[in-house]
């Protein structure tokens, strides 16, 4: 799958994460890198649903979604690159979704948001909450680890 670059970071398909500036970033993580997401159209997240915005990118990675957000769920990091990993499953259609009565959601929530150089992670946990589609396509793994970069996701796979 591709080869490292100079700075230490893997190469997919000759894609890397970069730095604003452009650069490649150095990442130096346990598991590899397997893939590097753009963001899709096909999932549709309603405006104020954890956060996310009108123009919230959103990207999709076997029944997880990753969605932009203006700050963690639950508080802290408002105003920097954040995202937020949840089940595709659990995302409501936004024609009925109303944010005003508030709304409920069934499994875990994971959230990262970038401070200072650091870009936003979040490290999602193999366990019974994720989706079987997501499970059958990594057996033996053990965690994912998304990297955001404000443009792409980095994905990151850690398996015995």
């Amino acid at each position: 799958m591709g080869g490292r670059d100079r700075g230490g970071g893997r190469d997919v398909g000759g894609r890397h994460l970069r730095t604003r500036e452009g650069h490649p970033r150095r990442l130096v993580f346990g598991g590899p890198q397997i893939t590097t997401l753009d963001a899709t159209s096909t999932l549709k997240v309603p405006a104020g649903w954890m956060g996310a915005g009108p123009s919230s990118a959103v990207f999709d990675f076997y029944g997880l979604a990753l969605v932009e957000t203006t700050g963690g769920y639950g508080g802290g990091g408002i105003g920097s690159e954040c995202f937020t990993v949840a089940r595709s499953d659990q995302i409501p259609r936004a024609e009925e979704f109303d944010s005003s009565n508030g709304w409920s959601y069934d499994g875990p929530v994971y959230t990262g948001c970038a401070v200072g150089t650091f870009p936003a992670t979040v490290e999602v946990p193999f366990d019974s909450n994720v989706p079987k589609e997501l499970s059958e396509r990594f057996p033996a793994a053990t965690a994912l680890q998304f990297v955001y970069d404000g443009e792409r996701v980095g994905v990151f796979l850690d398996s015995e």
